[in-house]
């Protein structure tokens, strides 16, 4: 190693030490914005009314509101909202218990709860309305012995689906809407 090498290495070291040193920035936690509940209705009414599969259903439902599935249709419309008004709840309540430090961080955090809800309550929406028959069957496999495991594979694809897609944006959303720095 020669000393030109040395010396730039020692300076090198010694401008990084510094600069981390200079850039260093307390991490403050978010706070609610005020007033609280107008804020967390606002989020709540935003992210519902604009999550795609929230949209996509009303919109098909507005231009012909006859179904194959009267319960399932206007059921996915409560699915998307109750998911996030429980996503919601219980991002406050993380909140409040060890604060988030950053919106990324919050809204991590809401994605994880928004989508497990809403792809279990989407499950339980398919089950409980049987629409298995209707939505899942044409598109599971023809041979009789794969086509239990078809339609779970299916189920839960359609129900993940509908849970990433109805959180993903609202995650980010809400973090910018009911958090400040």
């Amino acid at each position: 190693m020669s000393i030109t090498n040395g010396l730039k290495a020692r300076f090198r070291t010694k401008s990084t030490v510094a600069r981390a040193e200079d850039d260093y920035v307390p991490l403050l936690p978010l706070r609610w914005r005020k007033p609280w509940y107008a804020w967390q209705l606002l989020s709540w009414a935003l992210v519902t009314m604009t999550a795609p599969p929230f949209c996509f259903v009303a919109v098909l439902l507005a231009v012909d509101p006859r179904s194959d599935q009267p319960l399932f249709w206007p059921g996915a419309l409560i699915v998307v909202a109750l998911a996030q008004a429980a996503a919601i709840v219980l991002s406050n309540q993380r909140h409040y218990r060890s604060v988030f430090v950053s919106r990324p961080a919050a809204a991590r955090y809401y994605f994880g709860v928004g989508a497990l809800l809403a792809t279990v309550l989407c499950l339980l929406l398919i089950w409980a309305t049987g629409s298995v028959a209707t939505l899942i069957e044409p598109l599971a496999s023809a041979q009789t012995v794969l086509r239990p495991a078809s339609q779970a594979l299916w189920a839960a694809g359609l129900a993940a689906g509908f849970g990433i897609s109805s959180s993903a944006h609202a995650s980010i959303l809400h973090a910018w809407l009911a958090f400040e720095p």
